[in-house]
């Protein structure tokens, strides 16, 4: 038999909040082949179990089970079944504990709808263009990095186009299709190239390194950057790493720094755009602000660079 678990343990699972069936059986005391039995044995309509139950697999030592996510309706109809001083008391705890989440996560979804909001009355979504349009815009973008990547490799512009063509996988960049054609690949491929373009080949300078170390540790502390290591994003999105900036030839190195300025500045603005949110919001609520001149401060927490 399982030993019980000492809280209940829920997860939010797609969009709606779970207690997993190990968890479950933990907590009850049962083993977990038998609480999955029971929930497929359960006396209630296919749909009923499509909406509350799902049917995943776990890897344990090498060999593959079953468990299932319930939702609060899927846990009420399962648990009405477990008798005893001792399951009546989890089945309270896990009550408690979905009311004291759902009550969380209507906080978060009323904060984000205000939120939401404000933003669009500040800056309204603009209305949904047609595909040329769109396809317009995109190769104006495109050909612009392009055209500046010409300039820093001194080399004519139907080349660079051409390159970024091969990475899109069409024959020039006028015949862009967004439904088609990768622009990503096509963006991502110019930057990288900018980046790393340069015809000063001198080492970077001790200098130039700490520049973009202060400007990369300052972006490290916001929100948007701060749930992963900065480095690794630096990696993944830009294709810069240590080595990169370490090994940089100082014409590389002015083009990171830039890159980097730009992430601090674009979350600068983004944290300042916040902020005036929330001061906003609580001169709507009547909790006017010590003053009319405040100071930006970087989000929940966060320490002011």
């Amino acid at each position: 038999m399982s030993k019980p678990t000492a809280t209940p343990s829920l997860t939010v699972h797609g969009d709606k909040i779970t207690a997993s069936s190990r968890d479950v059986a933990k907590a009850f005391g049962k083993q977990h082949r038998n609480v999955v039995r029971a929930i497929e044995e359960l006396d209630c309509s296919q749909e009923f179990k499509l909406l509350n139950f799902e049917r995943l697999k776990f890897n344990h030592r090498g060999n593959e089970y079953i468990y299932y996510p319930m939702t609060r309706d899927g846990f009420s109809f399962l648990c009405m079944g477990f008798t005893g001083k001792q399951a009546a008391s989890w089945k309270e705890k896990y009550i408690a504990a979905f009311n004291a989440m759902e009550a969380e996560l209507l906080q978060q979804k009323i904060w984000i709808g205000g939120l939401t909001q404000a933003l669009e009355h500040i800056c309204p979504t603009p209305p949904t263009e047609a595909d040329n349009i769109r396809n317009q815009r995109a190769v104006k973008t495109l050909r612009a990095l392009a055209a500046y990547w010409s300039i820093l490799e001194e080399m004519p512009l139907r080349a660079a186009e051409s390159a970024a063509c091969v990475v899109g996988r069409l024959r020039r960049l006028d015949d862009l299709d967004l439904t088609r054609h990768q622009f990503g690949d096509m963006r991502d491929f110019l930057e990288r190239a900018i980046i790393h373009s340069d015809k000063d080949m001198r080492p970077a300078t001790e200098e130039q390194i700490n520049a973009i170390k202060f400007l990369v540790e300052a972006c490290a502390q916001f929100r948007y950057s701060r749930d992963r290591n900065i480095y690794n994003l630096l990696q993944e999105e830009y294709g810069i790493s240590i080595e990169t900036i370490v090994n940089a030839t100082s014409g590389e190195a002015k083009r990171i720094a830039a890159l980097a300025y730009n992430l601090l500045h674009q979350h600068l603005m983004q944290t300042m755009t916040i902020n005036e949110i929330k001061r906003r919001a609580q001169e709507a609520d009547g909790k006017r602000p010590d003053s009319d001149e405040l100071p930006p401060q970087i989000d929940d927490g966060e320490e002011q660079p």
